[in-house]
C-alpha cells in the first residue's frame, strides 16, 4: 500500500513516499497493503440536522471503508462540521468549523493528543489547512490566517487577511488565501492574498474573480476557482500567472490537481449532471474527461498519482441528501470507475495517507 504524505496546498494535491532504512542496509521493511488506510474522506455531517462529522478510511487493497474512526479510537465525536484535514508527519491535523477547534491526531492510532481550542477573537472558525515545513497554515473564516507549529502543536502567529477566506495553496515561498466575503450575499468579494511564508505578511492584495473560494497548485502553476454569484455570474477558474494576473480557464465547480493535469468539473446547482474536462498544464489544452459512471450529487474532488477521487451526497426522492451517508468514486485517468466506497453524511473532503 503506498504511504502518501501530503506537503502542499489543500486536500490531496502533492504527495511524497515514506521510507524506511537502517544505517546497516538492513532488508526494507514489508508493509502489510491490507492494513492501514489509503486515503481518508472527512464528513462534514449537518449542523441544521445536528448531525456530527466523521472519519472514514479506505483502504484500496482490501477494498474496504471503515466508518467513524476518530469516534473508536477516542470515545467522542470529531464535532461539528469538520471542514478540512490534511496527513503531514506524524499526524492527522483536523479544522472543525463550528466546533472552533483544531483535532491533532496519531496518524497511527487515531488518538487526538491534542485539541486545540479557538476561543481567541482573532482565528476561529477553521477552513483549510496547507503545510510547508515544520508549519502548519489555516485560513479562519472570520478573517485570518494562523500559523501553528508542528513541534510545539501551538499557534504562534496570526496575520489578517481579506473577508471569510477558504481553501489556500502554496507556490514557492507564497501562501495565497482566496477571500470570498461569503458571508456578505449577494456582494461576494473579488480579491486575493499573498501571504510571504518568509515574513509571514501579506505582501500583495490582488483581483480575481467574483467569490474566490479555492486554490489549488503543484508548486509552480496554480489556479483560483472562483464560484460567482450563483446566478448570473458563472463559476469560472482562472490560472494566475507569476505576477498574479489571472486568465480564465473554463467554467467549473470543483478542481483538482495532480502533476501536469487540472481535472475539472462543472455542476451547478441547478443541473442534475456535472460535465468534465482536464486542463494540461504543460500543453495549456482543454479536453473532455468522462467518468465511466458518475456519481448522484458531486460533493468533494482529488486526485493523486494518477488516480482521481470524487465524493458525492446520496439521493433522496432525486434530490441531494444531508442527512444521508455518501460515497466516493475512485477512477483511472482515463476515466474508468476503479472502485465505490462508503463514506459518512456530507463527504467533502478527500486526503491521502
Amino acid at each position: 500500500m503506498k504511504k502518501n504524505l501530503l506537503y502542499g496546498a489543500m486536500i490531496a494535491l502533492c504527495a511524497g513516499c515514506l521510507a524506511s532504512c537502517s544505517d546497516d542496509d538492513d532488508d526494507p521493511v514489508i508493509i502489510d497493503p491490507a492494513e492501514g488506510y489509503d486515503f481518508f474522506v472527512l464528513n462534514q455531517g449537518s449542523y441544521y440536522d445536528q448531525i456530527e462529522g466523521s472519519l472514514t478510511g479506505v483502504n484500496t487493497y482490501t477494498g474496504t471503508a471503515t466508518q467513524r474512526l476518530f469516534q473508536t479510537a477516542n470515545g467522542r465525536s470529531i464535532g461539528s462540521t469538520p471542514q478540512t484535514a490534511i496527513a503531514y508527519g506524524s499526524h492527522i491535523y483536523i479544522g472543525v468549523y463550528e466546533s472552533n477547534t483544531i483535532e491533532v491526531v496519531n496518524r497511527e492510532t487515531l488518538k487526538s493528543e491534542k485539541q486545540i481550542s479557538l476561543a481567541s477573537e482573532t482565528g476561529q472558525m477553521p477552513r483549510s489547512i496547507v503545510a510547508n515545513g515544520s508549519k502548519l497554515y489555516i485560513s479562519m473564516y472570520n478573517g485570518y490566517v494562523c500559523r501553528l507549529d508542528t513541534a510545539s502543536l501551538a499557534i504562534d502567529a496570526t496575520v489578517q487577511v481579506g473577508p471569510n477566506p477558504e481553501i489556500m495553496a502554496i507556490r514557492g515561498n507564497y501562501l495565497y488565501v482566496p477571500n470570498s466575503d461569503g458571508m456578505n450575499h449577494p456582494s461576494y468579494g473579488t480579491t486575493a492574498s499573498k501571504i510571504n511564508l518568509s515574513t509571514f505578511t501579506v505582501e500583495k492584495t490582488f483581483e480575481v474573480g467574483t467569490n474566490p473560494t479555492s486554490f489549488v497548485s503543484n508548486g509552480t502553476d496554480l489556479f483560483v476557482l472562483c464560484m460567482g454569484d450563483y446566478d448570473t455570474i458563472m463559476s469560472t477558474i482562472y490560472k494566475v500567472g507569476s505576477d498574479d494576473s489571472v486568465t480564465q480557464i473554463a467554467e467549473g465547480t470543483h478542481m483538482a490537481i495532480d502533476g501536469t493535469t487540472l481535472y475539472i468539473c462543472n455542476w451547478p446547482w441547478w443541473e442534475s449532471a456535472g460535465a468534465y474536462s482536464t486542463y494540461s498544464t504543460a500543453s495549456g489544452a482543454l479536453s473532455t474527461w468522462t467518468p465511466s459512471k458518475d456519481v448522484d450529487s458531486i460533493a468533494g474532488i482529488a486526485a493523486n498519482d494518477g488516480e482521481v477521487y470524487i465524493s458525492s451526497y446520496s439521493l433522496d426522492g432525486g434530490y441531494a441528501s444531508y442527512t444521508i451517508d455518501g460515497y466516493v468514486n475512485r477512477y483511472t485517468s482515463d476515466g474508468n470507475l476503479a472502485s465505490s466506497y462508503a463514506a459518512g453524511v456530507g463527504p467533502c473532503c478527500i486526503f491521502f495517507n
